[in-house]
């Protein structure tokens, strides 16, 4: 098969002249490089505007996740506040006044608001409590934010006062259900100020706009384009790609610019950012228009000088082409014509010396043949029949009398070869070239030998193979010391290996230093410990010393100085370091010194470990022991005040009890209508009275301090109410021993009013038990800076900075004297602070001293007065009634039907559950009076058993606990009201008298 021509060979070049060769040659010069220049202006084009792409992509990136991190950091903070513990009992004025307490809840929020699922707003920060408020604008994101139970974020909506603004919504849970949805306003200039911190180029606009692709925020010139709808086009691409870059008519529809967007997944709102387009696109056009028209001047120049040069060229040619060496009448100046005018001179005695030194080399190549340590093969034919080899691969293969080779095998990568695939057979046969092919040769005695063979055809005057050279190397010698090296690297690799693990797994590492040279070599342990890559260390001793914490900079060092100046053969120290990260590590290192002659360091040689953890450890075991010590004395004091308490329970249960046995005892000695009876049942009402009243600040501060209170909060007129409990007091006689100054005004408030009335009257008992006989107490109510200020000044014995610091803490009380006629559990003023601030309000207490009175200031928020004049409930007083009281205490039985005969009503008894059932469904009264605790059948159960009967009268409950959770219960099982004993004869008589 005839061997295929080169692709050149097919090309033809047509017949032309030397001149015109010479153009294209300029042609062809010419032209490739003005493309060139083109397409690189092209190219610089086309990459500019990448990165102007590249640029407007990172900038409204950037911008956007500053907008995604305010919108989610507002969500944060608003669930935050949805946690609030008024909040979460359904205090919704509590949580106002704890809002609006707030010196700032978020920079950004223009106020905060609260709606319900209805869409009512239910307040807003901006607004006073109680202001009627319309509903929510935007009620689409109130209905996602029920259906989804996710934070919601608006469009550009109007706020309650006609602004345009954005707002935040998150779901407020409360016992596992949305209840309400919480919200903060947005307003598009705080969305504006946002964007001061983006760089924009000259004349670049920035834009944040809504999920309806409406402006939200806009630079420059906000209030041009607030409110304005994106262009079509512009919308259209958005809406397809999250992100993007495109040129766009701007709103004014005159101007182009080249903008990115950015779209926000969270609330559906993008960001755009822009530079103009007609500088950017006039800038490409002249670099293009310039590269071209210089690329067409240097085309034109070029032929131009083409045709002036071709002439000196194509005479001399034409010269010597007609007449020879001797036809050109001068010399020429092209120096390649010239010489070669001279080449054809002297051609002649050329070739004589060239075949003379022709044959110089064919000796010097037998001579190399024949003396070359390589090992040379020639094959003179294709199948190798007859193959010339020198000394050295005579040697190699064993070669025998008359060129016979002995019986081998010839390996390549562990694979036998057969001679036809050897390379010398190869190269001679197929005309193949071979190189660097490596073979191992096994002779049969055993002797093996390593090769690299080189071969390469040789071709007759038909170009085609007619034999081949071949050369072998041996590389024995150097294949075994390279596995040899190997063999050593692998070792050294597993050793090293060995050591980083090792470094590793202990959080160590190693340093040498040589004080001479300042140079330093660290392990990779070292850099691991000190949080950086090995390639950025320095190598100079001062270069790990930086990286030492400040704080322990000095003392590393003096350590260091230390042990040089005394020529210490160790040294020990710990400092801290801190990783890029910011966190901290500490570190402790030992180091080996060596000195010269002269007693100079010269070396160190240092250990470092990482010792984080054991101080660590350290720390968190000082720590226990403070907190333990702490705890120890928190604990003793609390048991002194449990005594202290304790042992004033006593003494206030004696007294009330004391007085009541020494009454009950006179009811006994004299006839009940003389006046020592009706004062003796006047001390046992009394008395009963305090006791009830010490019961019930015992049970209010433990319902406070476990947050089980519940308010019922209406309008209030404070004065009115404090005039209330100030005339209740004077008829009580509690007054009659000290001069009590009342100056009040009117001012309403939002709150409970019954535990105001016990606010008003625990200041005035603490100041009257505190203030000697004639003493003067004065009590003030104004109106001050949107609060209601209620002040309680005494003239008595004062207190000092150790008790004021503390005076509100449980169980705490002023020193008293020997008489104890100041009394009290320490629970009132407890219970004072914790009923005021469950109102949003604050107490405080101050006194310049002992014996130089007291004054107590409680603050609580204002608001606008309402109408009073509401009518007030039908007046059933004289209406009689049939009621059966159900009691297993005969005492207590016995005592409230008296009560109520006393009043008018007539009254049956039963003392179980069973038999109290019975006598209902009997007699059908109008009210029944049922203990909780009876025998047979629980007070409970008795009310579930009438209400299954059919009874439909009023069921009323008597129990000695009166928590929230116990009222529950009563109403669950049917109960219409629930008094705590013991019974306050006029909440019980009000009870009867207004049941239908």
């Amino acid at each position: 098969m005839p061997r295929p021509r080169h692709f050149l060979s097919l090309l033809r070049w047509p017949t032309a002249s030397l001149r015109s060769y010479f153009m294209a040659v300029i042609i062809v010069a010419t032209v490739p490089m003005s493309g060139l220049a083109c397409y690189l202006v092209v190219q610089d084009t086309l990459s500019a505007s990448a990165a102007l792409e590249t640029d407007l992509r990172r900038t409204a990136s950037s911008f956007a996740l500053t907008v995604d991190r305010e919108m989610v950091s507002s969500i944060d903070a608003l669930y935050i506040l949805s946690y609030s513990d008024s909040l979460q009992h359904d205090d919704i004025s509590g949580f106002f006044a704890t809002l609006t307490a707030l010196p700032k809840m978020r920079s950004t929020w223009s106020s905060a608001y609260l709606v319900d699922l209805t869409g009512d707003v239910l307040f807003n920060t901006r607004q006073p409590q109680g202001k009627p408020l319309a509903k929510i604008s935007d009620m689409q994101a109130l209905d996602r934010l029920k259906r989804t139970s996710e934070p919601v974020l608006t469009d550009l909506i109007e706020d309650p006062h006609g602004q345009r603004t954005t707002s935040i919504l998150v779901p407020v849970v409360i016992r596992g259900k949305v209840r309400y949805a919480l919200g903060a306003w947005i307003s598009a200039s705080n969305w504006q100020k946002l964007m001061s911190n983006v760089p924009l180029a000259p004349g670049g606009l920035v834009s944040v706009f809504d999920s309806r692709f409406q402006i939200i925020a806009h630079s420059p010139t906000p209030e041009q384009y607030m409110d304005s709808a994106l262009p079509e086009a512009a919308q259209q691409a958005m809406a397809e790609q999250p992100s993007g870059v495109q040129r766009v008519k701007l709103l004014n529809g005159s101007d182009s610019s080249y903008v990115a967007w950015q779209r926000i997944p969270m609330a559906g709102w993008g960001i755009g950012v822009g530079i103009p387009a007609r500088p950017i696109d006039r800038k490409h056009t002249a670099s293009i228009a310039t590269a071209l028209g210089a690329g067409m001047m240097s085309l034109i120049a070029g032929l131009i000088l083409a045709m002036v040069v071709a002439r000196r060229v194509t005479k001399p040619l034409r010269q010597l082409a007609v007449g020879g060496p001797q036809g050109i009448d001068q010399c020429s100046e092209v120096r390649e014509l010239a010489l070669l005018q001279e080449a054809l001179r002297h051609s002649q005695a050329q070739r004589e010396v060239a075949r003379e030194r022709l044959q110089a080399k064919a000796d010097e190549f037998e001579a190399l043949f024949q003396n070359s340590p390589i090992g040379l093969a020639i094959a003179q034919d294709k199948d190798c029949r007859v193959v010339l080899r020198n000394p050295a691969l005579a040697a190699m293969f064993n070669e025998g009398p008359g060129g016979t080779l002995p019986a081998h095998k010839v390996f390549h990568h562990g694979q036998e070869m057969a001679s036809q695939e050897q390379p010398l057979r190869q190269a001679a046969r197929a005309g193949v070239k071979v190189g660097d092919l490596e073979l191992e040769v096994v002779h049969e005695n055993g002797r093996t030998l390593q090769l690299i063979a080189h071969a390469v055809p040789l071709y007759g005057g038909d170009d085609e193979p007619r034999g081949a050279i071949g050369a072998y190397t041996d590389i024995t010698a150097r294949k075994r010391a390279e596995e040899a090296l190997v063999s050593a690297e692998r070792q050294l690799r597993e050793s090293q290996h060995m050591v980083e693990l090792a470094q590793q797994a202990g959080h160590v590492g190693f340093f040498d230093h040589e004080f001479g040279r300042d140079k330093t070599t660290w392990t990779s342990g070292m850099a691991r410990l000190f949080g950086m890559p090995p390639s950025e260390f320095e190598g100079i001793g001062d270069a790990w010393i930086r990286r030492i914490d400040p704080l322990d900079q000095a003392a590393v060092k003096d350590s260091l100085q230390s042990a040089t100046h005394r020529t210490q053969g160790q040294a020990f120290f710990e400092f801290r370091i801190r990783h890029p990260d910011g966190s901290i590590r500490w570190l402790s290192s030992r180091v080996v010194l060596k000195y010269d002659r002269e007693r100079v360091p010269v070396h160190m040689i240092g250990v470092v470990v990482d010792i984080t953890q054991q101080k660590a450890v350290e720390q968190e075991r000082a720590a226990f022991m403070a907190r333990e010590q702490a705890a120890r004395v928190e604990a003793e004091n609390a048991n002194r005040a449990k005594d202290e308490f304790l042992a004033m329970l006593g003494h206030e249960l004696r007294n009330p009890l004391g007085a009541i046995a020494a009454a009950s005892e006179v009811l006994n000695r004299v006839n009940s209508s003389s006046e020592a009876a009706a004062n003796a049942r006047l001390i046992i009402s009394r008395q009963t009275r305090h006791l009830a009243r010490l019961m019930d600040d015992l049970l209010d501060v433990a319902r406070v301090i476990t947050g089980k209170i519940i308010l019922s909060c209406h309008p209030l007129n404070l004065g009115q109410a404090v005039q209330r409990l100030v005339n209740t007091l004077e008829v009580s006689g509690m007054l009659k021993s000290h001069h009590l100054e009342v100056h009040l005004g009117d001012a309403w408030i939002h709150a409970d009013g019954t535990r105001m009335e016990q606010v008003i009257y625990n200041l005035l008992t603490n100041a009257l038990k505190y203030t000697p006989d004639d003493g003067h107490i004065v009590l003030t109510l104004r109106s001050q800076d949107g609060m209601a200020v209620l002040e309680v000044r005494d003239s008595g014995v004062g207190m000092s900075e150790t008790l004021l610091s503390q005076v509100f803490d449980l169980f705490v009380q002023g020193d008293r004297s020997l008489d104890r006629r100041q009394g009290g559990l320490g629970v009132g003023l407890t219970l004072v602070r914790r009923l005021v601030e469950k109102h949003g309000g604050s107490v405080t207490a101050s006194s310049p001293g002992h014996q130089q009175g007291s004054t107590f200031t409680v603050r609580l928020p204002l608001i606008s007065p309402v109408d009073a004049s509401a009518p007030g409930p039908n007046d059933q007083a004289g209406v009689r009634r049939r009621v059966v009281v159900i009691e297993d205490n005969e005492d207590v039985l016995e005592a409230l039907r008296v009560l109520l005969e006393l009043a008018g009503h007539a009254v049956s008894t039963a003392n179980d559950g069973e038999a109290g059932v019975r006598e209902v469904l009997r007699s059908s009264p109008d009210i029944v009076l049922i203990d909780i605790g009876l025998p047979t059948l629980t007070g409970y159960e008795a009310a579930q058993r009438l209400r299954q009967a059919g009874y439909a009268g009023q069921l009323i409950a008597l129990s000695g606990y009166g928590q929230p959770k116990d009222i529950a219960s009563a109403m669950a099982a049917g109960f219409d009201a629930h008094l705590v004993k013991p019974v306050d004869p006029q909440a019980l008589e009000k009870l009867v008298s207004a049941a239908t």
